[in-house]
């Protein structure tokens, strides 16, 4: 199965940062967990679904919003940070759709990430 898409976080932010960009996508009482961003470009974790920002163009007006509920992914694999890697890795791999990855910086601490992912997908 290809690489759908990829996206790189570099930081870790609050529930509330973006909450403008996010909110009209958000399902009456869905609230966001983890929150990720990389430049423009951000991932939200919801209690129910992974959300995804991908902000293209040099204006930034044109955004690209993709959903993966936690029903659909089938499994995922972490990849922790290396001596020589810069980032960890995850890979999700959603029924229907394909292969979806983020790159954490190494100087985020993923364990969050795959606790959540654990609870919600195993």
């Amino acid at each position: 199965m290809d690489l759908l898409t990829s996206f790189s976080v570099t930081s870790q932010t609050t529930p509330d940062d973006g909450h403008d960009l996010i909110h009209p996508l958000l399902a009456e009482g869905e609230t966001i967990e983890l929150a990720y961003k990389h430049v423009r470009d951000r991932v939200w974790f919801t209690d129910r679904r992974i959300l995804t920002l991908d902000v293209q163009g040099l204006t930034g007006s044109k955004k690209n919003f993709r959903s993966f509920p936690y029903g659909k992914i089938g499994s995922y694999a972490v990849e922790t940070a290396g001596l020589m890697d810069t980032d960890a890795d995850f890979k999700i791999w959603v029924s229907g759709v394909g292969l979806f990855e983020i790159n954490f910086s190494r100087t985020i601490d993923v364990t969050p990430v795959n606790r959540l992912l654990a609870s919600r997908v195993v």
